[in-house]
């Protein structure tokens, strides 16, 4: 992939990149940092999962860096539509970004970054559950969401959106998936 530069002050810039086995204790230490202390200790158990899993099509994390340090993390991890219909799909999960760069564009660039290498990779749909007003900026839409039924309930149906990347064919009727199994635990879908 190449990196991509964005604005995060006048005089900096920052990188993406695919991040490398040994960037993990960065991105705990982001996560860490990122979400409250109820949420962060599922979400660091998270990124390790999706780190040690294997997976076909797979997984595929992005950082963000910043005079070489790593800033940002987003993760994007096939979904297996249970289907005829022959359409790819990923979910993004998790997201963070270091405290002092939110609201800088960093999130936004992992997320641009991301739906331009799956576009590229011809995958079909993008899928996310997080707060719809954050992530409706980059084309995710509910209705897109009500086509692919999560495989547990959602305490929040209406952050549960989606985005096609691809030209994709469905029948109209939801279609349920199961996911990599890092992200098969009912704790991370409340």
């Amino acid at each position: 992939m190449n990196p991509t530069n964005v604005p995060v002050t006048r005089s900096d810039r920052i990188s993406i990149r695919l991040a490398q086995g040994t960037d993990l204790a960065s991105i705990q230490s982001v996560i860490e940092a990122a979400f409250a202390a109820e949420e962060n200790k599922l979400i660091r158990h998270l990124s390790a999962d999706l780190f040690k899993e294997t997976t076909r099509p797979p997984i595929k994390s992005l950082i963000a860096e910043l005079g070489g340090k790593l800033i940002g993390y987003v993760c994007y991890s096939p979904v297996f539509l249970k289907s005829t219909y022959d359409v790819s799909g990923y979910i993004l999960s998790p997201l963070a970004v270091s405290p002092e760069y939110q609201s800088q564009g960093v999130g936004s660039a992992l997320i641009n970054s991301g739906i331009d290498m799956l576009t590229k990779d011809g995958v079909g749909v993008l899928l996310v559950y997080g707060d719809p007003n954050y992530y409706q900026r980059f084309g995710f839409k509910e209705e897109i969401g009500r086509l692919f039924v999560p495989p547990y309930p959602l305490t929040y149906p209406v952050g549960w959106t989606g985005m096609t990347l691809n030209a994709i064919t469905t029948s109209g009727t939801p279609t349920k998936f199961d996911c990599v199994s890092a992200l098969s635990k009912p704790a991370l879908w409340l």
